[in-house]
């Protein structure tokens, strides 16, 4: 076998787990989480937005990070992100899709800053604020 098909084969086999992380089957888009944090790491760039919020402990004390992806930063644009909105040390909320294996942290839908300044999907984020029944009512038109 030539060197050039060896090359070819160790590229495609690192190539579909690439594809595979930016596939939208890790998170549950059929469920909703608010988060409110203190961002410390966030970037803005292609592929996608990554996020890091220290969040506090259920039990008050202490703090832990999770980790959160979002949109392209095309997508974030058109969706009313302006860079230099997000910086480490402001607190903020993010509605995201969680991941379905019960990982903390999803993929960012909506964020909306400390002052009220907003950025993602609207529909998706004041879904998030109703029950799950009756979005389902809405959704299907009754």
């Amino acid at each position: 076998m030539s060197s050039r098909w060896i090359r070819a084969a160790t590229l495609m086999a690192f190539a579909a787990p690439v594809a595979a992380h930016h596939s939208f089957a890790m998170f549950d888009a059929q469920k909703q989480q608010t988060l409110t944090g203190v961002v410390k790491e966030f970037s803005a760039i292609n592929p996608h937005m990554r996020m890091t919020l220290e969040l506090k402990n259920a039990s008050g004390a202490g703090t832990h990070e999770v980790k959160f992806e979002g949109h392209s930063t095309n997508n974030m644009y058109r969706a009313g992100y302006r860079k230099g909105m997000v910086q480490a040390g402001q607190t903020v909320t993010v509605n995201a899709a969680p991941y379905r294996d019960g990982t903390e942290g999803g993929y960012v839908i909506a964020v909306t800053l400390a002052d009220g300044t907003f950025f993602g999907m609207k529909g998706r984020a004041q879904d998030a604020q109703r029950t799950g029944d009756e979005v389902r009512r809405q959704a299907e038109g009754r």
